[in-house]
């Protein structure tokens, strides 16, 4: 175990160059302008974790450049460390990006004296969370199979489909039949709480677990 937290300290030093002051002020920046114009936290939540899951790549363009992959192997380094390392790495962003952009959004509204939801912006976490995370496992098996050069184009098609995906429902947005079906949809999930977030934890593991044993499968192929 540690030297799998030794791997994910060695990725937050890889990145760390990339999170910059003037990157974190972009963030920042564009955190704060969801915050103005929408005057609720979600949107920031998400956009902040997208750029999250975004960053959980770097490490593989960084390596590839690097060819540090071939280090992992001189210092004995097993590949299923390193799957795993990068996995809760890209986890523990996707965390630390929800967290931090919930301090900002709390001293942001509270100076503007707009209403801040405590539970409503919290609860945005776990959901934004649950979405990036399978997308990455989604990502991740593509990273660890082929080079970064060759897999950020086909990494990046859950993105594109997740997109297309709000794109098209936004068309039904306006038809009663659909928000009738929502509607009827949160309520139930609503009324079955407990059911709901259990179902959603065992499938987000289920779902996890097959991403990294496809991906440990994957990289131990790969020839260094």
């Amino acid at each position: 175990m540690n030297k799998v937290l030794s791997f994910i300290h060695l990725d937050f030093i890889t990145v760390k160059p990339y999170l910059n002051l003037k990157n974190l002020c972009i963030f920042a920046g564009v955190a704060l302008f969801m915050l103005v114009v929408n005057s609720s936290a979600g949107g920031a939540i998400g956009l902040v974790m997208a750029f999250a899951a975004i960053y959980a790549s770097y490490p593989f363009a960084i390596g590839e450049k690097s060819n540090i992959d071939v280090l992992y192997t001189t210092l004995s380094i097993s590949r299923n460390t390193v799957v795993l390392g990068r996995y809760l790495f890209a986890l523990s962003l996707d965390i630390l990006a929800g967290l931090s952009t919930f301090v900002l959004s709390f001293l942001v509204l509270t100076v503007m004296q707009k209403g801040f939801v405590a539970i409503q912006a919290l609860s945005t976490i776990p959901v934004m969370f649950f979405v990036f995370s399978v997308i990455q496992a989604v990502q991740l098996p593509v990273y660890f199979s082929l080079s970064y050069a060759k897999a950020k184009v086909i990494a990046y098609t859950p993105l594109i489909v997740m997109s297309s995906a709000i794109l098209l429902a936004s068309n039904f947005i306006n038809d009663a039949l659909f928000l009738d079906k929502t509607v009827g949809l949160i309520n139930w999930l609503a009324a079955n709480f407990m059911a709901t977030l259990v179902l959603g934890v065992v499938f987000w593991l289920i779902i996890m677990f097959v991403s990294y044993k496809v991906s440990v499968l994957l990289y131990r192929k790969r020839d260094f």
